[in-house]
């Protein structure tokens, strides 16, 4: 599983985020791709996962998005949460 941070350069919204899904990469321990909504590849990473507008946080497992935050739904707090739910745990009779 990965971040991906849709954003573009002229979203004031998105320059305000950029800190906080720096710190829940880190935190989760996920790694983080950040995707310029204004070039040609950006938008069809967009489009091809759903993605409708900046900023936008979504967990993507594969090719499937377990999650997505929109603009000021994008706290600590609310990520921390989702990935919590999505992500596997390690305990509980698992391989190891």
């Amino acid at each position: 599983m990965k971040l991906l941070y849709f954003q573009a350069g002229w979203c004031g919204v998105c320059h305000e985020k950029g800190p906080v899904v720096d710190e829940l990469a880190r935190a989760a321990a996920l790694p983080l791709e950040t995707v310029d909504w204004t070039t040609e590849e950006g938008q069809t990473k967009a489009i091809g996962l759903r993605i409708n507008t900046v900023p936008t946080l979504a967990l993507v497992d594969g090719e499937r998005v377990r999650f997505r935050l929109v603009g000021k739904m994008i706290t600590p707090e609310t990520a921390a949460h989702l990935i919590g739910m999505y992500r596997p745990t390690n305990g509980g009779g698992g391989d190891g």
